[in-house]
């Protein structure tokens, strides 16, 4: 883990997982960070919902989709469906395909599904959507967040496709402020990187008032930390590298 210089102004990042890349991007810069997740990443409490959605790999052949929008998705379904790996190989043989947002989303799935896998170029679902609805409308089976947005399945369905989808996994608040938030009043932080809507929403409920910046990725996450009245700054690309390169460009 990258070591934060205590005294010198840091960036916050409050993403569940997968922190010490940007931390290592910004570190790469001079810049320094301090970790404190606010958010948990948990699977469902109930797996019948997630196998079910599994077992519909075993129908799947030409014209099927696993359409697959976060990093967070594929660990958390084999969680819950012990056999949702060889479900997909088999669905693979018979011509199911997979789409994907973003080359960090592909990388989650198994070695074999990688090489067979459309990954979007967006950041977000509706650059998936737009690129699903330049191919023939089909079934898409869709694992995903409790708190997904219906922009995708919806726009999906709107466009003649057959969709089932599930919640995998949850984000939940952590109980307590970890005590890192205490720096944003004392002059020892220089903003705040959100990733996710979700993120966002955490932050809101310890902090309101921001007198830091919010480095905020994507266009939904921006909007969101924007509904909660905080000076944004958005940024158009997900990878650590490119982030840092923006939060370094705009630190005093």
């Amino acid at each position: 883990m990258v070591e934060v210089n205590s005294i010198a102004a840091a960036v916050l990042l409050i993403r569940p997982d997968s922190n010490e890349a940007d931390a290592e991007a910004l570190a790469e810069l001079g810049v320094a960070s301090v970790i404190a997740p606010l958010l948990q990443i948990v699977p469902m409490t109930d797996p019948a919902p997630a196998r079910d959605l599994a077992r519909r790999l075993e129908e799947a052949g030409p014209g099927g989709w696993l359409i697959v929008t976060s990093p967070r998705t594929w660990q958390n379904w084999r969680r819950l469906a012990v056999k949702v790996e060889a479900q997909l190989l088999a669905a693979l043989q018979r011509g199911t395909r997979i789409a994907t947002v973003g080359a960090a989303t592909t990388a989650s799935l198994p070695w074999f599904a990688q090489r067979e896998t459309t990954t979007s170029q967006g950041i977000s679902a509706e650059g998936l959507l737009a690129m699903l609805l330049d191919t023939y409308g089909g079934t898409a089976i869709l694992p995903a967040s409790a708190k997904a947005r219906p922009l995708l399945a919806d726009g999906l369905r709107r466009a003649g496709w057959q969709v089932h989808q599930a919640a995998v996994y949850d984000s939940r608040s952590v109980p307590e402020a970890p005590a890192e938030l205490a720096r944003l009043h004392d002059g020892t932080l220089a903003g705040v990187l959100v990733r996710s809507p979700s993120a966002a929403d955490a932050l809101a409920g310890f902090v309101r008032d921001l007198p830091v910046p919010v480095f905020a990725v994507g266009p939904i996450s921006a909007a969101r930390c924007r509904s909660h009245g905080w000076q944004v700054i958005e940024i158009a690309r997900t990878d650590p590298v490119w982030v840092a390169a923006q939060v370094a460009d705009q630190l005093p």
